[in-house]
Parts: structure tokens; sequence; C-alpha cells
């Protein structure tokens, strides 16, 4: 009988993040690479209303969206999407980030690189890079001063510009600011 409640007890401890909108299949859709990050997305979550409509967005699609600085990005660049792999009926994509902003600016670049996660979650036949710029083809602009293989989308530049807005309009929190400036 003590063998079957421990087992009960168990069993309900295992499930409860299932009842109380635990980690779905696959974990979190949006991994930070570093605390930097991090504390920027807890900071437009906090702050701006669009970029928690996106990171919602993405935590119930099956896009995995690794967002990480790349100090190597041209100067011309804030920030990229490209493709990674498909696995495990998850697809995966990296956003890389420039270093070289400011705290608000990072966060509006990083809500921009989301915006393009969502173009991507949208469209079930971005399956590997191929399709991806097939994508970028079709719904974007090719930005050939930036790089001959870079794409824009009105969408994109209008979200980080809204997030921008959003982000003046609201005081920064305390508790990311220290790391966020790291």
């Amino acid at each position: 009988m003590r063998t079957i409640c421990m087992a009960a007890v168990c069993a309900l401890l295992c499930s409860a993040p299932l009842f109380a909108g635990g980690t779905p299949d696959g974990g979190p859709r949006l991994r930070p690479q570093d605390a930097r990050i991090k504390a920027a997305i807890a900071e437009g979550v906090g702050r701006s209303a669009t970029f928690k409509a996106l990171v919602d967005r993405l935590e119930s699609s099956d896009v995995i969206v690794y967002v990480a600085m790349n100090p190597t990005i041209k100067t011309s660049l804030s920030g990229m999407l490209t493709w990674m792999t498909q696995a495990g009926g998850f697809r995966y994509v990296r956003a890389s980030i420039s270093p070289d902003q400011t705290f608000d600016q990072l966060i509006a670049t990083i809500g921009h690189e989301l915006q393009h996660a969502v173009e991507v979650t949208e469209d079930a036949a971005v399956l590997d890079e191929k399709s991806l710029v097939a994508l970028y083809r079709r719904i974007g602009v090719h930005n050939d001063a930036i790089a001959p293989t870079r794409w824009e989308t009105a969408a994109a530049q209008q979200t980080g510009s809204q997030v921008r807005r959003e982000l003046s309009a609201m005081p920064t929190l305390v508790a990311s600011r220290a790391i966020g400036q790291a």
C-alpha cells in the first residue's frame, strides 16, 4: 500500500508542470545563450507588449530560437537569423546579435529577429536553408546593400520600431539593468 501511495505521489509531482503551464514538449522555444541576452529578453517581455507577444507566439510553435551575441557581425548589421536544422519535429534557427548596441537597441534588435522567427513559424514549408531563402524571396526585400544573401521584411522593420517606441515609454526594470549593461 505504501508503495502505491509513493508511486501516486511521484506521478502527481511529475505531471504537475503539465497542469501548471510548465515547459512545453521540446523545452523552451527561446534559448538565450548568455546573461546579457537573457536579461534583454526579460526586459523586453516586461517593457514591451509587442516583444511579449512575439515570445508567446514562439513558445507555442515548433520553432526553437537560439539567441546569441556574435561580435563578428558586420557593422552594417544589428542582427541576423540563420537556419540551423530540423530534428524531432522542431525547426531550429539562430538569431545572431551584434554586441555593439545600447541595451534598448539590443532589445529592439532581438524583437526584430524574433519577428523573423515568427515568419518561419507561419510557413510550415520552411524545413531547411533553401526553403528559408525561398520564404524571404517571397515575403522580403533583397537588401544587396548589406550583403547579396541578405533579405529584410517590412514586418520585422515595423516590429523593431514598435518595440523601440514601447521601450522608450517604459522605464528600465531595475532587476535586469546591471546585467544588461555588462
